[in-house]
């Protein structure tokens, strides 16, 4: 074969190999199952875990590239440096845990916990703030950390699900310092109309509204000159879960603090987004391992 002939081949080999790519093994069927065995995990609750990452187990090689991906099972003794690591005691965690409507029965992995505690921590007081300016309008604690919970399930089957949440946070200031909604123009009413349809679209719920028991829509909500004297707001998952169910006093209603809760229900998604991103970005650091 020519000198040229024999260069060409290579050049395209190469070009094409670049396209290709790494291919991974799973790692053997007895390590893998001695492994859960030891963790005490079944296979069925590893894959659920790996699916939620978005990492196949098939992208391992090695049980030892897998442990290392998963991280250290909790024990009482990493535990409790944990613990002295936030100047913690275990009821502080739970409490914190349970402030966001999660549990350290959640945990299988220490490192899996630091990184929740981390976003916990850092979040708690801002959280706390909005249940406080939600509860005014009668959503309770428990009604504000289970839709927490439920927009962050929202976000784990797609982690990009809420990422608009901000773009709709911005679009809504506009209408912080309208007393009464009913004076909006049309345009600006479409506007606010759009924002909060899109918001519940991406939060996968389903809001009812009702005046004196009578189902009225947002769009005609907004156009009331006169302030109902009973407003139910019922919000449901899409699969017709309760998660908030509340009523609107007659003063809150014309005072113009209603949008502002609106708001408070978007920064509720914004806070779950930011969680579940925090908790991929942590794991997809523990991956770069596979690549070097």
């Amino acid at each position: 074969m020519g000198l040229k002939k024999a260069s060409g081949l290579l050049l395209i080999s190469a070009m094409l190999l670049v396209n290709v790519p790494l291919a991974f093994a799973a790692p053997p069927e007895q390590e893998l199952t001695q492994y859960l065995r030891e963790i005490g995990w079944t296979k069925q609750e590893l894959q659920e875990y790996l699916d939620f990452y978005e990492f196949p187990l098939d992208e391992f090689a090695s049980i030892d590239e897998l442990r290392e991906f998963l991280g250290t099972p909790i024990t009482a003794e990493n535990l409790q440096e944990l613990l002295t690591k936030y100047n913690m005691t275990q009821q502080d965690v739970k409490n914190l845990l349970d402030h966001f409507g999660d549990s350290l029965a959640e945990y299988k992995f220490i490192e899996d916990l630091e990184t929740a505690l981390d976003f916990y921590v850092n979040h708690d007081e801002y959280m706390a703030d909005i249940e406080k300016e939600l509860n005014e309008i009668g959503i309770t604690e428990d009604e504000s950390e289970r839709f927490f919970e439920y927009l962050a399930q929202v976000e784990e089957k797609n982690k990009f699900q809420l990422d608009q949440m901000g773009l709709f946070d911005s679009r809504i200031e506009k209408f912080l310092e309208i007393d009464d909604t009913s004076e909006l123009s049309e345009e600006d009413r479409d506007e606010l109309e759009e924002i909060l349809t899109e918001t519940i679209d991406l939060y996968e719920i389903q809001v009812k509204f009702k005046v004196n028991n009578q189902d009225i829509s947002l769009r005609d909500l907004m156009k009331l000159k006169e302030a109902p004297n009973n407003l139910n707001v019922e919000v449901t998952s899409k699969a017709g879960a309760p998660l908030i169910d509340f009523i609107v006093p007659k003063w809150f209603f014309k005072s113009g603090d209603l949008v502002d809760q609106g708001e408070n229900m978007i920064h509720l998604g914004e806070i779950s987004n930011e969680y579940i991103d925090h908790l991929h970005d942590e794991k997809e650091k523990k991956a770069d391992f596979r690549y070097k």
